[in-house]
Formats: structure tokens, sequence, C-alpha cells
């Protein structure tokens, strides 16, 4: 499932090291700014993604396109926006 969102960026992380096939960089955006309840929304970049990382800042407002996935195990279920594509936004 595609999701897009419009915010601000509050945060960037350094690259992770998942394991010797898989890494990735996380991104925090800030949306709903202008309500009195805003979100900070985190996505993660992986593998070849992260490099659409380069170049933006804490403060930058941008579009970001991500999919939603999510799995189970043991009776635990989680969520995880995988970015593939971020924009400066107005």
């Amino acid at each position: 499932m595609n999701v897009e969102l419009k915010g601000t960026v509050h945060a960037i992380f350094s690259e992770e090291q998942i394991s010797d096939n898989y890494k990735k960089k996380s991104i925090v955006i800030s949306v709903d700014e202008e309500t009195s309840y805003p979100q900070q929304i985190i996505c993660h970049a992986g593998n070849t993604k992260i490099e659409l990382l380069n170049g933006f800042q804490h403060g930058d407002k941008v579009k970001v396109q991500c999919n939603l996935k999510g799995k189970g195990s043991n009776g635990k279920y989680f969520n995880n926006l995988e970015l593939w594509k971020i924009e400066k936004g107005n």
C-alpha cells in the first residue's frame, strides 16, 4: 500500500548495518504541524534507497512516498514505512 507524507524533516539518523545484506537509514517527518496534535512519522530507506536521503536536513519541507508493510510473529504485529521516493516540498 502506498502512503504519501507531506511535512518537515524532524530528524535523519545514521546508517545502520542490519545484516550482511541489508542496511537502512531512517528519517522522521513531522506532519499535521498546523494542528494541536502534530505527528512525527518514521520512515526507513533500505540499501540502494539510502542515497535518496543525501542533501536533506532538519527543517526541510518534503513530500515522501513509502510502502506500508506489516507482519506478525509470535502473536506480535509490526508496521513499517519503507521509503522509495523523497522530494523537496513547498
